[in-house]
């Protein structure tokens, strides 16, 4: 669809896997002159063009994805699995780590803004996403104290901004690198002088990469500061870092 909804079905519905986060639409297809399965699919629309509006018109660069499933026919009984038996069409939910959260609540179906608003806040509070950085010792007991992949280096990714709240960016970046090897990642809000101190920093907001330890560091050096170019950047880091061991284990599988 134009508008940036992807048509999803059984076998490329999003599992614990899958690289974006999602707001689904179950409807069926035959009631679409229903008015509240035409009010959903608008809703659906209007949420897309927004979303793929910001990331500069690249699906890839989304903060989430929007997808539509239609339940129609056999593929009812798939929907009902998700969405729960004496669940209702049409019905959004949210998919994140491969679990799907029917949307209930009359207030955040009201609109677009609210949709999105719910879907970001859902992001943002997935429990060990991003740990909040307030000092330099929180960075060896919260972000690298975990045992490395032998063989990979420990390397943690940390954001360290003037802002109060997470922003839906970086928890949309942390989400979708989630799998990709990196210790944790972490964000260091409100302008933390000893942080800023730490790592030099002049300007907000900065990324940087850990790499085993507080004092070797790399940084995101480009003044693109979108999702499709911040992804590519880490894209790099794994494939430098963990390539080589990636391939043997995949050998090994």
């Amino acid at each position: 669809d134009p508008s940036g909804v992807v048509p999803l079905g059984q076998s490329k519905f999003p599992d614990s896997k899958a690289k974006h986060s999602w707001l689904l639409l179950f409807y069926d297809k035959n009631n679409q002159k229903d008015r509240k399965t035409e009010n959903y699919v608008s809703l659906a629309k209007q949420l897309a063009e927004v979303v793929l509006k910001k990331a500069k018109n690249s699906k890839n660069g989304m903060v989430f994805k929007i997808g539509a499933i239609d339940c129609s026919g056999d593929a009812m009984k798939f929907c009902k699995k998700k969405l729960g038996k004496n669940s209702d069409l049409p019905s959004f939910a949210t998919v994140l780590n491969g679990s799907v959260k029917a949307i209930s609540d009359a207030d955040v179906l009201q609109n677009a803004k609210s949709l999105h608003d719910h879907m970001i806040d859902s992001l943002v509070k997935i429990e060990g996403l991003i740990v909040n950085v307030n000092s330099v010792q929180h960075i060896q007991s919260r972000m690298l104290s975990s045992a490395p992949t032998p063989g990979h280096p420990n390397i943690a990714i940390l954001l360290l901004t003037d802002k109060y709240e997470t922003s839906s960016l970086y928890a949309s970046l942390a989400y979708r690198h989630r799998q990709d090897g990196f210790a944790a990642f972490g964000e260091s809000r409100a302008k933390n002088l000893e942080m800023a101190k730490k790592f030099g920093v002049k300007k907000y907001p900065q990324l940087i990469a850990l790499i085993g330890s507080e004092d070797k560091v790399e940084r995101y050096e480009s003044e693109a500061l979108d999702g499709e170019s911040l992804s590519k950047w880490l894209g790099k880091l794994s494939n430098k870092h963990f390539k080589k061991d990636n391939k043997r284990r995949n050998r090994r599988n």
